[in-house]
């Protein structure tokens, strides 16, 4: 966290703890997503056609673009790229 928060700190003009807080609230979705990821479920939807069923599966493309604030340029980010991955 440090380092990191030091490089944020320096690049944006942050008082230091901002800058780690801003890692650690990256970290801290990570933690979140890994945890969504367990949660996925798949639906089984009843079909009209006889012997026939439907299941809904995710198929996510993943991160197509990012538009972050400047101000933010940490946590914006890893909002939008942790769940992205999962």
């Amino acid at each position: 966290l440090e380092p990191l928060g030091k490089l944020v700190s320096m690049e944006m003009g942050k008082i230091l703890p901002e800058g780690v807080g801003e890692v650690q609230e990256y970290v801290d979705i990570c933690d979140y997503a890994v945890g969504l990821s367990r949660m996925f479920e798949r639906k089984v939807i009843p079909s009209e056609r006889p012997n026939h069923t439907l299941l809904e599966m995710w198929n996510p493309l993943g991160t197509i673009g990012i538009i972050s604030a400047f101000n933010f340029p940490v946590a914006v980010y890893g909002w939008n790229n942790a769940l992205s991955m999962v």
